[in-house]
């Protein structure tokens, strides 16, 4: 199975603090940021894990959503302007809350010369503090068959259990990836994204949704020739 950690909930209040940050872009594979709000870009993941992975650092002791621009680099560090750099969740639109310690996303590339980017940066331009609980642990995602029976693989899925360990409720996307088949030194890329439902986890509760038949045909149809994997998202 391939993983990745992620986590979070809900609205940002009308009292809740925006910072406006008009800076200079986070350097990526470490990057280090003037308000600490840092990326970690890792193009190809050990075994195991899903290559593009961004990870989005959160140094504040509050959940927060972002706003920013992604940019690709090359070998160089040079920006490339030509690509196109979007991610499966949305964290750099404000789509996916960003717990304390941070949480992870997954970057799409476009472009004639999106084989040669090498790191994804993230120009930062607001960051907004959220009026939810701190989420501690993630939200599980455990896919199941009609008759309540846990799968090892997403493909043949008919539901999912949503299980919330945190002592308050969590808001939660749940996302539909597609990776790109396997192939050596080429990291396996989201092909599609497709937002599945929304819905709130109970605290130290778990919650089953039925998939919709879009959701079915896609995991059986794609699942035969690449990769997919349904994930949890805190969402606002």
């Amino acid at each position: 199975m391939l993983h990745n950690a992620a986590m979070i909930h809900r609205t940002a209040s009308a009292a809740a603090a925006c910072l406006l940050v008009a800076l200079s872009a986070c350097s990526g594979g470490a990057a280090q940021g003037r308000t600490g709000f840092d990326t970690d870009f890792t193009r190809i993941a050990p075994t195991g894990y899903v290559d593009m992975s961004l990870d989005f650092s959160n140094p504040t002791k509050r959940p927060v959503t972002l706003q920013g621009r992604l940019v690709a680099r090359d070998a160089s560090d040079v920006e490339m302007p030509d690509v196109t750099v979007t991610t499966a969740f949305g964290t750099e639109a404000g789509r996916a809350i960003v717990m304390p310690g941070g949480s992870v996303d997954f970057v799409q590339l476009q472009g004639a010369r999106a084989g040669e980017v090498r790191d994804v940066t993230f120009e930062i331009t607001m960051s907004a503090a959220i009026d939810v609980p701190v989420a501690t642990e993630p939200v599980g995602v455990t896919s199941i068959d009609a008759q309540g029976r846990e799968l090892d693989y997403d493909m043949l899925a008919e539901q999912v259990r949503l299980e919330n360990p945190n002592v308050a409720p969590v808001h939660i996307r749940v996302v539909l990836m597609v990776l790109r088949a396997a192939e050596a030194g080429v990291p396996q890329q989201a092909t599609l994204v497709r937002d599945v439902t929304a819905v709130e986890v109970p605290p130290n509760g778990e919650t089953t949704i039925e998939l919709d038949p879009t959701t079915k045909s896609v995991l059986r149809e794609q699942g035969g020739t690449g990769f997919v994997t349904l994930r949890a998202v805190p969402a606002p």
